[in-house]
């Protein structure tokens, strides 16, 4: 029998200690659980017992919800939420999963999707509404209470009483024997706590914030058509059925699933979902793999990059000078055959970096291959208006071959009449330096280095390889050189 082992930790973001509960293998599909008014993660307990032990799974409480401690000038809204929610992804680590939404968990997730598109392997979409059409009448007339609406916080307090904690847990449902006491009596201690009514109010008075961010979201459904599965409780008293078909206009091809339950679906047909999501989380994390292959994988750059693109569950081929000659056009097309993207990390004297921009140019469209980064230096951002960082006289001289070598081979690739989408990523002329990824860097496509507060250019080793691999993911600059820094 497979039971997972679950942990409870908290981690620190920005002075939040978020409560989170995980479970599963490291080296597998993650699933991103967040959870909907007036829960928490505890909601997801069953389910994590059910999928924890074949898939990493993982659920935080929001500020204001379950476990989760904040300061008490923390100032509630759906942005803070998803800020927060943001700062948690990148403090635990994770770079690719499949986001499960369920009622705040839908403007929670669609924040950070719209901020972290690479990020995003899937959806799953339970009761989790984008669309006005999705609103019943009680939803709507939750939304009308706002800031300076007269009587709105009586109002919503109305909804932070036990008989409505309850209801919502078993309204809709075809027998409530299904549902366990413990999930609406666990939900009602939690809102009784200190501060948290205020919290609730503050919320709910934000809540029309997320109705006018609908026609955002549908655009990026619209645009990156994330593989999503939709599971709907048909019998929700906030969000009827209409809004799960409505979805279906952006995602023509979501996977719908009506199930004749409430609001809180999970609670009486887990055993019908469990199925449905397994095999989801198969589809979507493998559509979402790259084979990527890395030229000058043994390196100090190529190995990060080989390191981040293989935590973000991508297929990574390692080639180095035991397998490829990087100046060799057949033997690169012979190995790099099969890959959605080749990244190029080389450097060595005898013109290597040029004569491997030349090859690979010639290489790929032979291999069939139309995605191209190449590792490039910092040495030929422009210090001024025309002055290269490199053309100084006070450059390190130590370096100076290398970074003429690495801004000829962006001379090449500029020039190449090619298919080839290239990229060329520069790092800043100076402080690349050890460290690990934090994921919060800038990335601008230009010819000068990008700088903090300070003045300075600065960026890990770390944070440099995630911003390959971003640009891989998103395939975005392409036919230009980026740079990244903090």
């Amino acid at each position: 029998m497979d039971i997972p082992q679950i942990v409870h930790r908290f981690v620190d973001v920005d002075g939040v200690r978020v409560f989170y509960r995980s479970a599963g293998p490291d080296n597998t599909p993650v699933l991103l659980l967040l959870h909907g008014f007036p829960s928490a993660s505890h909601q997801f307990r069953r389910l994590i017992d059910a999928l924890g032990f074949r898939y990493r799974v993982i659920a935080p409480d929001y500020p204001g919800f379950g476990h989760t401690e904040v300061p008490a000038d923390y100032r509630y809204s759906f942005e803070a939420l998803a800020d927060t929610v943001e700062g948690f992804v990148l403090a635990v680590g994770l770079r690719r999963f499949v986001m499960y939404a369920f009622d705040f968990g839908g403007p929670v997730g669609l924040r950070l999707a719209t901020r972290h598109p690479e990020w995003i392997a899937g959806l799953v979409v339970q009761n989790a509404n984008t669309y006005v059409e999705g609103l019943s009448e009680a939803a709507r007339d939750l939304i009308a209470n706002r800031p300076g609406v007269a009587g709105a916080e009586d109002n919503v307090r109305q909804i932070l009483t036990l008989p409505v904690t309850r209801a919502q847990h078993e309204g809709g449902t075809t027998d409530p024997e299904h549902v366990s006491p413990d999930g609406w009596t666990l939900d009602q201690y939690f809102l009784e706590q200190p501060g948290r009514e205020q919290a609730q109010i503050a919320l709910a008075l934000d809540y029309h914030t997320n109705v006018e961010l609908y026609p955002t979201w549908q655009r990026w459904l619209r645009e990156h058509q994330p593989p999503t599965l939709i599971l709907w409780g048909r019998n929700d008293l906030f969000f009827p059925e209409s809004g799960a078909t409505a979805y279906l206009r952006d995602l023509p091809e979501a996977e719908l699933h009506l199930l004749d339950t409430g609001h809180f679906a999970l609670e009486e047909t887990l055993p019908q979902v469990v199925p449905l999501i397994s095999e989801f989380l198969d589809r979507a994390w493998a559509h979402g793999r790259i084979r990527i292959a890395v030229i000058g994988a043994t390196g100090n750059l190529g190995g990060a990059v080989v390191r981040e693109a293989r935590a973000r569950g991508h297929r990574v081929t390692v080639l180095g000078r035991a397998n490829v000659d990087a100046t060799d056009v057949d033997s690169i097309a012979t190995r790099v055959a099969g890959h959605d993207a080749v990244v190029v990390a080389v450097k060595g004297g005898d013109r290597l970096v040029p004569r491997a921009a030349e090859a690979v140019l010639a290489a790929l469209p032979k291999a069939g291959v139309d995605r191209l980064v190449f590792l490039g230096g910092g040495g030929s951002l422009e210090c001024a208006p025309g002055q290269r960082f490199v053309d100084a006289p006070d450059f390190p001289p130590q370096y100076l071959e290398t970074a003429r070598d690495q801004g000829e081979a962006l001379r090449l690739l500029r020039a190449a009449q090619t298919s080839v989408a290239w990229s060329y990523v520069s790092p800043p002329p100076v402080y690349l330096v050890p460290g690990d990824r934090t994921g919060r860097y800038r990335i601008e496509a230009r010819d000068t280095p990008i700088v903090d507060e300070h003045g300075e250019s600065r960026i890990s080793v770390g944070d440099y390889a995630s911003a390959v691999v971003d640009a891989i993911e998103t395939n975005s600059f392409l036919r230009t050189r980026f740079t990244v820094g903090y």
